[in-house]
């Protein structure tokens, strides 16, 4: 599990979450960006697959040699498409890479954001085009807004 500190995270709850986690045999690791006021790690950082991640290209992972290094392929999104005049609250344009994996050949997307649908579509990935720019404005985007109750399969280490 990934995780940063945050506008809206903070160390003691990393930490809490880290004790109980790691009772289950899950690791807990902390990331941290070139991002003075990091909000939403789904804006910066998305693991989109085995072995995946989306990096926000504005806002670099300082620890991405540990992804590289285990072998991942760190993809760098197209800027987003979103009108500069769209109204947001806490959050930034690149909600356009805040995205649900259903599973790792199928993703749910923001309908006006084609840049981002034909980078899923070159990967081998199904697009599933929604729009909830209405969310946008309000904070959030597909992975912001949902929440895995139960995910079919096992727990699987991706590192």
């Amino acid at each position: 599990v990934f995780v940063q500190r945050s506008q809206v995270t903070n160390y003691m709850g990393i930490e809490w979450m880290r004790r109980h986690l790691e009772k289950k045999g899950i690791r807990l690791h902390t990331l941290s960006f070139k991002d003075a006021n990091p909000l939403h790690i789904d804006a910066t950082f998305t693991i989109i697959g085995p072995g995946m991640v989306l990096s926000n290209p504005e806002r670099p992972c300082h620890q991405i040699e540990m992804f590289k290094n285990a072998g991942w392929d760190v993809i760098h999104p197209p800027k987003p498409l979103m009108s500069d005049d769209h109204p947001l609250w806490m959050t930034s344009k690149w909600l356009s890479m805040n995205v649900l994996m259903l599973d790792p050949k199928r993703v749910m997307v923001q309908s006006t954001e084609t840049s981002i649908r034909k980078l899923f579509e070159s990967l081998g990935i199904e697009c599933i085009p929604v729009n909830i720019r209405h969310a946008n404005s309000l904070g959030g985007g597909f992975h912001c807004w949902t929440c895995d109750i139960r995910r079919n399969g096992e727990l699987e280490s991706y590192l």
